[in-house]
């Protein structure tokens, strides 16, 4: 017997299919629903940002910084194979090394940095003043490192690409100083406001300072100086006032002021990211070893550094590699001859530095020599201290520092006010380190210690004719590809419109074969 089918009415067939519709829209949204995490962000907080951006300024483009360009063209180390062509002074071979520090410091620390600036301002989601400065500074130390690499660098329009701005016009060096030293000044005033202390990010987003506004506002103000100092040979009508003003406010003085970013052995990626080079070299990678201008330097001053600093080589000596040898010269090299960062330096928990009380003690020093900034004091004293303050944050052993500074000729100023400045010059190049970007540029800001022309056949005189290079080449990729018509412009700039490694950048302003008239 069939079944009979009974018919549905169109009016009730269109009401059913609409309840079914609605019924499975209804469990549609429920799922979604009970399948999104509520305390999932929809925007990342500036809070995230920060922390973020200053690990970055810290850590970012280091091995290039460092390593590569700073550590090489300033004859402190001498790094992999790989990138000989920049310790032959013949820029950077065939890999584009500029476009990875260029790119990694652009789309990290500032590009954070950045962010957190807009999310602070007037009006904006978190707005906050205090928090507004403090990115400020941490986008400032990022930019000044990049600007005293290349020269003249997308600064004003720099890491706005989120914003529209991808072809972003290169500021003149001299620009950016300008306004960097200004910006600190009033990064300053307002960390000083009575409201900042309950205002600032607090100690578990402030990975340096864990919410201490006195040490920030030292932070800021000495690195206000660093770059005063860092432009005073280059225009010295305007910043020596800017020194002075410095120099009236509390500037770091003591090791324990130092912006620090502490480091763990807990997780890999919280490690000193200096130890993946040691230990690459237990495994026998020699990515690192020391220059022997270096390593000559600290033994022929008796400098307890030393044994600190580097590791004895297979023969049981201290030993370093010289910089710049030909293809065949460094054929004939075996490196295991030369020392390599020791273990205890390059520990996975070693703090990472960003610039020192023994640095400032050294810019006082110099101040003093000169007699700039009404800084007055015993210069001697000073450099004395600084020598001292930068021994104790390696801890070196105490009866080891009172000897040195008791006895070796180096650990006292003497002569003439030229040889004076050369002691307090190349204590800063040693005081630098690990930091060797800052070593090369302390060279080319003093002019010591001397980095004498290559003219022996065992080196290689590159493209410079043997001369210590004075900035990095633009990235040839990427940014040339995107900004190329900016990039042509900053060329057209350098003296002779070519990208040289041997054009000096702006602040590199001092004549060492006229100092002694200044």
């Amino acid at each position: 017997m069939k079944r009979k089918i009974k018919k549905i009415k169109p009016v009730k067939a269109i009401l059913a299919f609409t309840i079914i519709i609605a019924g499975l829209t209804n469990c549609t949204e429920r799922w979604e629903e009970m399948n999104t995490d509520p305390n999932r962000l929809t925007n990342i907080p500036d809070a995230y940002l920060f922390t973020s951006a200053v690990r970055g300024a810290f850590n970012d483009g280091m091995g290039d910084f460092h390593m590569n360009f700073g550590g090489q063209y300033g004859h402190v180390y001498i790094a992999s194979n790989w990138v000989r062509e920049v310790d032959k002074y013949n820029g950077y071979g065939t890999q584009d090394y500029p476009e990875m520090v260029f790119s990694g410091v652009y789309n990290s620390s500032i590009r954070n940095a950045v962010e957190v600036l807009k999310l602070t301002s007037e009006g904006e989601e978190y707005e906050n003043k205090w928090h507004n400065v403090q990115a400020q500074l941490i986008a400032i130390i990022s930019f000044s490192k990049l600007t005293d690499m290349f020269g003249d660098i997308p600064y004003s329009q720099g890491g706005m690409a989120k914003y529209g701005i991808e072809q972003p016009k290169y500021d003149r060096q001299e620009d950016i100083y300008a306004d960097m030293v200004e910006r600190l000044k009033n990064c300053i005033d307002v960390l000083e406001e009575p409201e900042a202390e309950k205002q600032i990010y607090p100690s578990d987003i402030d990975p340096i300072y864990k919410g201490d506004l006195n040490k920030w506002i030292r932070f800021a103000n000495s690195y206000r100086l660093h770059l005063a100092m860092r432009a005073r040979f280059a225009d010295p009508g305007k910043y020596e006032p800017i020194i002075a003003e410095c120099l009236s406010l509390p500037l770091i003085e003591n090791n324990d002021q130092n912006p620090t970013l502490e480091t763990s052995d807990s997780k890999s990626d919280l490690y000193n990211p200096w130890y993946w080079t040691w230990n690459a070299s237990q495994e026998g990678v020699y990515n690192l070893v020391w220059s022997e201008k270096f390593i000559n330097t600290l033994i022929e001053t008796n400098d307890p550094r030393l044994f600190f600093y580097a590791s004895r080589n297979v023969d049981g000596e201290y030993k370093g590699m010289p910089n710049g040898l030909t293809d065949k010269a460094f054929s004939s090299f075996n490196k295991k001859t030369a020392s390599i960062p020791s273990g205890e330096f390059f520990a996975k928990t070693q703090p990472i530095y960003m610039i020192t009380a023994a640095q400032i003690w050294l810019y006082k020093a110099e101040l003093a020599l000169f007699n700039i900034g009404s800084s007055g004091g015993d210069a001697n004293l000073m450099y004395q201290t600084a020598i001292r303050l930068a021994m104790e944050q390696w801890n070196i052993n105490p009866d080891s520092i009172d000897t040195y500074i008791s006895v070796e000729e180096e650990a006292s100023l003497y002569g003439d006010r030229e040889n004076m400045f050369r002691q307090i010059s190349t204590q800063m190049w040693i005081a630098s380190v690990p930091n060797a970007f800052e070593s090369w540029c302390t060279i080319r800001r003093t002019g010591y210690p001397e980095i004498p022309q290559r003219t022996d056949p065992l080196f290689s005189q590159g493209v410079t004719n043997g001369y210590m290079p004075t900035r990095v080449s633009y990235p040839v990729t990427k940014e040339r590809t995107i900004n190329g018509e900016n990039v042509d412009e900053a060329i057209g700039r350098i003296p002779g419109g070519q990208d040289r490694i041997d054009a000096r950048v702006w602040w590199d302003a001092r004549d060492i074969h006229g100092a002694q008239e200044q």
